[in-house]
């Protein structure tokens, strides 16, 4: 388990691996980083529905945690957490045979309160480092975009159509080479 301070004006934030037992308190936090970054997105219902499964995801992290998979949280001084990323080998298609990289960020989430702080940046180190990896990001989500240009990582292609519970809106595929 790995533990680091970051922080700002007098706030502190410690970045760590998450337990099982933080999952609920994790997978929370990203359903409130979902309201605030996708509600002028998405109607009531879609955030009601996906909160609405935290169970089930809880489940399944700790399904994924058991087989390996490291999640890591943000928390403040008062042991609240405010941010979460994951990262790891590429599930979806084999990359090596197009020059991808075959690390892939899954997840970074940080709660308002807590942007701005260096939290994403320390999360995104501990996730993937300085190395090449890949992404999908909300090609509407201009701030999450701009985080990533700022760390390496260059749009590949067009925006693709997202379907399920995003249908309606695009999502971009970026690539980061390496450091």
């Amino acid at each position: 388990m790995t533990s680091r301070e970051h922080g700002v004006a007098g706030t502190r934030y410690y970045v760590r691996d998450a337990a099982p037992a933080d999952l609920e308190a994790v997978l929370s936090v990203k359903a409130r980083s979902w309201r605030e970054a996708y509600g002028h997105l998405r109607d009531e219902s879609f955030f009601v529905a996906a909160e609405a499964t935290l169970d089930r995801q809880v489940e399944h992290w700790r399904g994924l945690m058991a087989q390996g998979q490291v999640l890591w949280m943000a928390e403040d001084s008062r042991g609240r957490c405010v941010g979460l990323a994951a990262a790891g080998p590429v599930r979806e298609h084999p990359v090596a045979a197009h020059g991808l990289p075959d690390t892939q960020l899954y997840s970074l989430y940080v709660i308002s309160e807590a942007q701005g702080s260096g939290v994403a940046d320390a999360l995104l180190e501990q996730a993937i480092g300085t190395g090449p990896c890949l992404l999908w990001v909300l090609a509407g989500n201009d701030r999450a975009r701009a985080f990533y240009a700022r760390h390496g990582f260059a749009d590949v292609g067009e925006p693709v159509p997202m379907d399920g519970p995003w249908s309606g809106l695009d999502g971009q595929f970026m690539v980061r080479r390496g450091a």
